[in-house]
């Protein structure tokens, strides 16, 4: 029996998800920084390029622009405090074809994934 399209979109949703978060890893280390290594309560921010991300994007990709934080207070904190960071990244590097937002609170995938985006693959 097949699942109706509503499940298979949320399965892939999820897929491209995690997916997402594994950038923002690669994205870390590229500048130095281990996420995972980072002390709890933390927050990991992208700017994403959603019209570019495919299955090569998100096999060799970083993020342009991206914030964290780690060791604050509250979650609501860590994200607001990556917001920033990633803001004031993407207005440096004048970057205006991707949006900040957030990809991991603590070590949990938060990103949502457009369906226009979830489609594609």
């Amino acid at each position: 029996m097949a699942l109706p399209d509503s499940v298979t979109r949320a399965e892939d949703g999820a897929t491209v998800a995690a997916r997402t978060g594994e950038v923002f890893l690669r994205s870390m280390k590229h500048w130095r920084f281990d996420y995972r290594e980072m002390q709890t309560t933390k927050a990991g921010v992208a700017c994403i390029p959603w019209e570019k991300v495919d299955a090569t994007f998100l096999d060799e990709a970083i993020f342009e622009a991206l914030g964290f934080s780690y060791s604050v207070a509250n979650e609501e904190a860590a994200i607001r405090i990556a917001m920033q960071g990633c803001k004031d990244m993407k207005a440096h590097y004048k970057l205006t074809n991707c949006a900040c937002e957030v990809v991991l609170i603590d070590d949990a995938v938060g990103v949502v994934v457009p369906d226009n985006v979830v489609s594609q693959f």
